[in-house]
């Protein structure tokens, strides 16, 4: 009679830890693979917040580069230049800021948009280079290019009260102090200038 040999079950062993070594590499490589994705992924994604966030942060700018007296009352006369970089901006979305303290402590404060008197006389926006109030027919422009510079006139008084002289050359020269413009603009940082008489506040001496 043949005898059957019965085989170890050695082989069967092997093979099984084979096939374990091998599933559990799979896992552990889908699971390193699906880490880097992920990471991957999340850098991404901070670094187009961060461009989005410095982009909308600083994609327009606005500085003034010259401030003088323009009338013998309360009317200013500045000049800003828009960055090269940016986008049109209405003139009616740029917004300033006057302000000033006596030294007593008493504080005027005057706001609006560009171009916009808010009850005062009436004040311009024009380019440089192209025509000024004094032309027939002239007209405010509405748009800031980037790039571009611009005049505009502001003058003094007060939010509830336009029509008076506060924080205009007259008011700054009597009291002998300061001024401070902010000029606010979507999209972007704000500028501050601190405005000071040079020569009193004759006509055309500069402020700043």
């Amino acid at each position: 009679m043949r005898r059957l040999r019965i085989e170890s079950d050695d082989k069967c062993t092997m093979g099984i830890g084979a096939m374990i070594v091998f599933i559990g590499m799979i896992m552990f490589a889908s699971i390193v693979s699906f880490t880097i994705i992920h990471l991957t992924e999340e850098l991404t994604q901070h670094s187009e917040n961060s461009a989005e966030d410095v982009r909308r942060d600083f994609a327009n700018s606005v500085i003034i580069t010259g401030a003088w007296v323009y009338d013998d009352y309360d009317d200013m006369l500045f000049m800003m230049e828009f960055g090269a970089t940016g986008e049109p901006i209405a003139r009616v979305d740029v917004l300033y800021v006057l302000t000033c303290t006596e030294s007593d402590g008493d504080f005027f404060y005057r706001s609006a948009a560009l171009g916009d008197s808010n009850g005062g006389s009436a004040i311009y926006v024009w380019e440089v280079g192209t025509d000024d109030p004094g032309t027939a027919g002239f007209a405010n422009v509405n748009n800031f290019e980037p790039g571009a510079r611009y005049f505009f006139t502001l003058d003094g008084g007060t939010q509830d009260d336009p029509t008076e002289d506060f924080c205009g050359p007259v008011h700054l020269d009597r009291e002998n102090i300061d001024a401070r413009l902010w000029l606010h603009i979507p999209n972007g940082p704000s500028t501050h200038q601190i405005l000071s008489l040079s020569n009193g506040r004759e006509i055309g001496s500069q402020m700043i």
